[in-house]
């Protein structure tokens, strides 16, 4: 595991001496020689973690490695901080420049000399010890980009999960969710050992077509170990989506008891379907039961449990299913759909290699295709290597899942150990936002990019990777793109585990710190501040800060709570993720190293002066509170000069500068983005234009113009408020939309006035995969889509205030798979397509 740190770091120096090669100047060889010293032992250190059992001089030594990394990254960081900070100065501080920078150069010439010093002894200590035999690097290191990126291209993240061997299981719960004649409040509970796919059988009925139709308020939520009714109560809540905006904003300052009463209010009367997945006692139940009608509607809750005492332990009318083990043929099925992703030819000594492996899994889901993932990206050479491993490492004569986990972890290249350890920062159960996931692994700077990816484009392939090892779990799709994934409780204590061997995250969550310590990296926060505030000691090596605990904490400028942010821990900072947390910032300085902000929109205003001067960030995430709170104050971006994603409801004005970096920008008024330019948005993927106003006066049109020079957008929506009609130019600008059709997926309009039929115009777009037209009003009664329309459409959606006729030609839109139509005179409709599309209308 150390080989990742060590990996990281060696690229670190790299970039250090390209990008920063004048401020180096003096210690430039010295950098040098310790980044290939720290090359040197990486080798060495991959023939260590190669071997079967590692020996205790060899954990020991890898240990001193890890340290010496660390302090590596330390002095660079901490010298760059010192020179940035002098370069700021202005007036008679200024003066003292000169002195200061030649004190930072001998500070850091003694720093170096230092290291180098420990280097060489710990050179010397693999020597006397005989650690290590530099054999050529094994497993995912050595593996080219070219063999990954083909291996990328070899399965489409669009294939949807199937569940294998519960075909039965499903049937019998979708009995009772259905047509069991009890119109009371009727329990379903799952149980079974972790690993055995309790929650996909839920995920599985809860996305039934039949069940959709039959119970018009779903909601899923999460309980785990550690758990909060108020939180799980918000869940359910917000998965209901029943309440928007100011309500949304209202419900969030809830007490317990009051979300009780509301939730209760909203499903009285309901016929409702509630997942309450990964239940661990019965106190869990207890708390929640109150909040769920025991109506006369014939609404269901299906829970999901480990423990039997649990599942069994609800009072009132209740199924428990047991969940079995898979047989042999339905492991062999599983393992077969996975594991021979990249192999043409099946030979009889393969498949007899791979039933052996599968036959020692017994049965259980998660360790078979966790196996499957390792094997997929191995030649069947290699499977014989895989297979002698495993045998060495029979516990009751079968093979455990992290046996399994270890091989596919040590298989990965060092990028994708780090995303997969950064897992360890999520709560349990969370789920995950896949661009939120990108942003901070780049803002982390583990991700590099190259001359034909972008880093965020890196990133991607990376979590692709994992999932595709079954080591992440994809958990939504949009647009045959994974858009949220969870990794698995089991999967995730062993993240948490070596995260914890390689200081990398510090956890803090109900109980306590799950893992303390004065230098490592990242400190991560659950639950209940002041616990965490009350430790006492300050990490300056903190390179990250990130809260998921509840919204609404406000720490003042003289509050004890939250001393561990001040100036002296915020300095090295890459990441400060605050959610729902507020308190007064105490550094002076400028936070350089800072490249990741995520903070909630309520908040949004005690911070502008701070966040104004973040030179370096990266990512800004004003986003993080489920109603999309309402950004009104003037924001001023424009010495923000490297920022690649801007995420918020900016209703006031929004400068933005130099935005060549600029890809995300989400989502900025119509009066803003007419004084931006536009041609400088060169990177843009990512734009949200959001017309809040509901006077006439303050209200600015689009200038299609200015979209046509976004050659790489890919998403587009442009929204109004409920009940306003974002305006248009011209008839002459509407017809030119087909230039702004290059790179175009997805394209959302909400509450826009057509003059003219549009789709003559959007059908042109040929990369175009998503439309949807909500709230929108045309006035001349008929749409058509001509023959050669569409070619890649996927999904097309209308929520028309009023349409007539709608024609679709029969070879129009070969790819179709939804297709929706609300419409206020639906019944009036006339509706011509052909009959392989009504297929797809729900």
């Amino acid at each position: 595991m150390v080989d990742a740190i060590t990996e990281f770091v060696v690229g670190k120096i790299g970039n250090y001496l390209i990008e920063e090669a004048s401020m180096l100047i003096g210690v430039k060889d010295d950098l040098e020689e310790l980044k290939t010293e720290l090359r040197c032992i990486h080798g060495y250190l991959k023939d260590v973690e190669a071997r079967e059992r590692e020996d205790e001089a060899s954990k020991e030594w890898s240990k001193l490695v890890l340290d010496f990394a660390y302090d590596v990254e330390d002095v660079l960081d901490t010298y760059h901080l010192k020179l940035e900070e002098r370069s700021q100065r202005r007036g008679l501080r200024r003066l003292t420049n000169k002195i200061g920078r030649k004190m930072d150069a001998y500070n850091i010439v003694d720093d170096i000399k230092i290291l180098k010093r420990r280097i060489l002894d710990i050179t010397r200590k693999r020597e006397t010890y005989g650690i290590g035999g530099l054999k050529e690097p094994q497993g995912g290191g050595n593996t080219s980009s070219l063999r990954v990126r083909q291996l990328r291209r070899a399965r489409s993240v669009d294939q949807e999960e199937v569940v294998v061997g519960l075909e039965d299981d499903a049937k019998i719960l979708l009995e009772k969710l259905l047509y069991y004649e009890d119109k009371n409040r009727f329990i379903i509970s799952i149980f079974g050992m972790g690993g055995l796919g309790k929650t996909a059988l839920a995920r599985k009925l809860y996305n039934s077509g039949d069940v959709k139709e039959r119970f018009k308020y779903r909601a899923w939520t999460y309980v785990s170990q550690e758990y909060k009714t108020g939180d799980i109560l918000m869940r359910i809540i917000r998965s209901l989506r029943m309440t928007f905006g100011e309500e949304s904003e209202k419900i969030r300052k809830f007490a317990e008891e009051e979300l009780e009463v509301y939730l209760h209010g909203l499903l009285e009367g309901k016929k409702y379907l509630v997942v309450v997945d990964d239940i661990w006692e019965r106190e869990a139940w207890e708390s929640l039961k109150r909040a769920l009608p025991c109506n006369h509607e014939g609404s269901r809750v299906i829970i999901t449990t480990r423990i039997k005492a649990v599942a069994e332990g609800v009072d009132g009318r209740f199924y428990a299913h047991k969940l079995r083990f898979l047989t042999f043929e339905e492991s062999w099925e599983l393992f077969e759909q996975r594991a021979f992703r990249n192999i043409q030819r099946k030979d009889e000594d393969l498949l007899k290699t791979g039933k052996e492996m599968v036959q020692k899994c017994r049965g259980l889901p998660l360790c078979i295709v966790v196996l499957a993932g390792l094997l997929s990206r191995k030649t069947p050479s290699e499977w014989n290597d895989v297979c002698n491993s495993l045998w060495r490492h029979l516990k009751d004569d079968s093979i455990h899942i992290s046996t399994v986990f270890d091989l596919s972890f040590k298989d990965l290249r060092h990028e994708s150990k780090l995303c997969f350890l950064y897992l360890s920062i999520f709560p349990e159960d969370y789920e995950i936002d896949r661009e939120k996931l990108i942003h901070l692994l780049v803002a982390e700077g583990f991700i590099q990019g190259n001359e034909e990816e972008t880093m965020e484009d890196v990133a991607r392939s990376y979590i692709e990777e994992l999932i595709d090892r079954s080591l992440l779990e994809a958990v939504r799709r949009k647009r045959r793109k994974v858009m949220s994934c969870r990794i698995h409780h089991l999967l995730r204590d062993v993240a948490i585990k070596k995260s914890k061997e390689l200081n990398f995250v510090n956890v803090y969550n109900d109980h306590l710190a799950q893992h303390s310590s004065t230098t490592c990296r990242r400190e991560v926060v659950h639950h209940l501040i002041r616990r965490y505030s009350s430790e006492k000691y300050k990490n300056k090596r903190t390179r990250s800060f990130l809260y998921f605990g509840e919204s609404g904490c406000l720490v003042g400028r003289d509050s004890e709570t939250m001393k561990l942010l001040d100036s002296e821990t915020m300095k090295l900072l890459r990441v400060l993720h605050l959610g729902g947390l507020r308190f007064h910032f105490a550094s002076n300085g400028d936070l350089i190293h800072l490249r990741y902000l995520g903070i909630h929109g309520y908040y949004f205003s005690y911070y502008l002066a701070f966040i104004s001067k973040l030179r370096f960030l990266q990512t800004l995430d004003a986003s993080l509170d489920a109603s999309g709170h309402i950004i009104s104050e003037t924001v001023d971006l424009r010495k923000l000069t490297s920022l690649r994603h801007v995420i918020g409801k900016f209703f006031g004005e929004l400068l933005i500068g130099d935005a060549a970096n600029l890809q995300t920008l989400r989502s900025i008024s119509s009066d803003s983005w007419n004084k931006l330019k536009h041609e400088l948005l060169i990177n843009l993927r990512d734009l949200e234009i959001y017309e809040y106003s509901t006077s006439e006066e303050r209200r600015v049109p689009v200038s299609w113009a200015s979209l046509t020079k976004l050659r790489n957008l890919r998403v587009l929506k442009l929204r109004a408020k409920c009940g306003v009609y974002l305006w248009l130019e011209s008839e002459e600008a509407v017809r030119s939309m087909d230039m702004i059709s290059p790179s175009l997926e997805s394209v959302t309009l909400v509450g826009i006035t057509f003059e003219e039929d549009p789709m003559p115009f959007f059908q042109k777009m040929p990369r175009l995969e998503g439309l949807i037209l909500e709230n929108c009003h045309y006035s001349g009664g008929k749409m058509s889509v001509s023959e050669q329309g569409f070619g890649r459409l996927r999904k097309l959606c209308f929520f028309m205030e009023s349409l007539d006729e709608l024609q679709i030609e029969e070879e129009a839109m070969p790819h179709l798979i939804e297709l929706l139509i609300i419409s206020k005179e639906l019944e009036k409709l006339k509706l011509i397509i052909p009959n392989r599309l009504r297929a797809c209308m729900r």
